[in-house]
């Protein structure tokens, strides 16, 4: 029989759960766990405490849902990616980080538990919803099937196993296939042909590996994308797996930190471990600079120990397994300098700011599915944004829409539908451009 059941802290933390009252019984159930470490009950009900917490903070519309249709999907609804855009379009993101950090917290602690005794279902169980709520899909499906092979009597298990392998195939299939990064390819990214030439070559030598030890070339193992925000270093990243046949594997610093000692260097090496289970892979690591800054000691020593265990990984890195880390940042200069050198990132590509003659293709893409007026001039809307980024771009097209859409709110019914030199006046009116007095952007200092 379990004794930290009948740990007072324990008990008390059931009962400030039951009341809603959620951080008594987060504080309650962690000071059982510190008398209990060996058990897996106390984090198991420490991860359901914030499965609870992150479940009040989500919208209606985005929870799971029960009942005889089975399991809902989740934050895939069209109704909750329409709260999430909504939220984000009026600056009402805060519920966003406390759900997501709440579901974090949880799939932690629920992965102690199952580490504690991985025979247990009610683990793998509650693990897999809290993993849904994080768009983890893929993940999700794996613990509820687990859960469902461990108690296959139990038509709640089977339920859940059934739904979220049934999601997870629809994401593959809107994904493009089992890599999960969709059918993107070189002619859906608008680079200088040097930038572009450059990320082809690492293409060639990921899908190859053979060819370069035949011609004496020592393939790295990391690959370091750098320039201001807006360049498209993530969709860069998802098109050279694409590309390159590989498995595409993305993080970042959220997904990584954790508030409980160890986890986060754990959280590491998960990730790897997916890589070499579905070699070929490209890790994809966004905002590198937040996750792994230069080494200094002291209060630093949390983060140090994160930059050491992504260093350990690297280096222990077969060469013949293919698998490829790249890391996007706009602070070159805040990395570790370790982690720039030969057999790790030690291939570094600039992603600059758009050209006009890249700006122009950019409207025009961004304007594809678009009705424009005889008046609009791409060329002139290139010229008129020197300086802008690739997002800061779609953003003026999406402005341009939202003008475009007020004015045929108030115009007659049979008003052509279409977006006018007005509306683009009126976007880049609105839109803050660049400012050319602010502090200097330090990725210039690498160009």
């Amino acid at each position: 029989m379990s004794q930290i059941i009948q740990d007072p802290a324990f008990i008390a933390g059931i009962q400030y759960r039951e009341k809603g009252e959620f951080p008594g019984a987060i504080a309650a159930f962690e000071a059982a766990i510190a008398r209990f470490p060996e058990e897996a009950e106390g984090p198991f009900q420490l991860g359901l405490t914030y499965q609870q917490r992150g479940e009040r903070i989500l919208p209606p519309s985005m929870r799971e849902r029960g009942g005889k249709n089975g399991i809902g999907d989740l934050a895939a609804s069209v109704l909750g990616l329409g709260v999430v855009a909504a939220s984000k379009a009026i600056g009402q993101t805060d519920w966003i980080l406390q759900y997501r950090e709440a579901f974090r917290e949880s799939v932690t602690a629920l992965r102690a538990a199952v580490q504690r005794d991985p025979n247990d279902p009610r683990f793998h169980h509650a693990l897999a919803l809290s993993l849904r709520y994080l768009g983890q899909t893929e993940a999700a499906a794996e613990a509820a099937n687990q859960a469902a092979l461990l108690q296959p009597g139990d038509t709640q298990y089977q339920e859940r196993a059934a739904a979220f392998e049934a999601a997870a195939t629809r994401e593959a299939e809107r994904d493009g296939g089992p890599t999960g990064h969709g059918k993107l390819t070189w002619n859906d990214v608008i680079l200088p042909q040097r930038t572009k030439r450059e990320l082809k070559q690492m293409q060639l030598l990921l899908e190859n590996p053979s060819l370069s030890r035949d011609l004496g070339i020592e393939p790295p193992t990391g690959l370091l994308l750098y320039g201001p925000p807006g360049t498209g270093k993530t969709t860069i990243a998802r098109v050279l797996a694409h590309e390159a046949h590989c498995h595409f594997i993305a993080t970042s610093p959220a997904e990584i930190n954790s508030m409980w000692l160890g986890e986060s260097e754990k959280a590491v090496k998960r990730i790897f471990d997916e890589a070499r289970a579905k070699s070929p892979a490209i890790i994809f690591l966004d905002e590198i600079d937040a996750l792994l800054p230069s080494r200094s000691g002291g209060v630093n020593q949390y983060s140090d120990k994160v930059v050491n265990q992504f260093l350990h990984e690297m280096d222990g890195l077969v060469k013949n397994k293919r698998i490829f880390v790249v890391g996007a940042t706009n602070r070159r200069d805040m990395l570790d300098a370790a982690l720039l050198r030969g057999g790790r990132l030690s291939r570094e590509i600039e992603i600059p700011l758009p050209d006009l003659e890249s700006r122009r293709a950019l409207f025009g893409l961004s304007t594809a599915g678009a009705k424009l007026a005889e008046d609009v001039d791409l060329d002139e809307l290139a010229t008129r944004t020197e300086g802008y980024s690739g997002a800061n771009i779609k953003a003026i097209v999406n402005e341009a829409g939202l003008q475009a859409l007020i004015r045929l709110s108030e115009a007659h019914p049979e008003t052509r539908r279409i977006l006018t030199k007005e509306d683009f006046d009126e976007a880049l009116t609105n839109f803050t451009p660049p400012a050319d007095d602010e502090a200097p952007n330090p990725w210039k200092m690498f160009a």
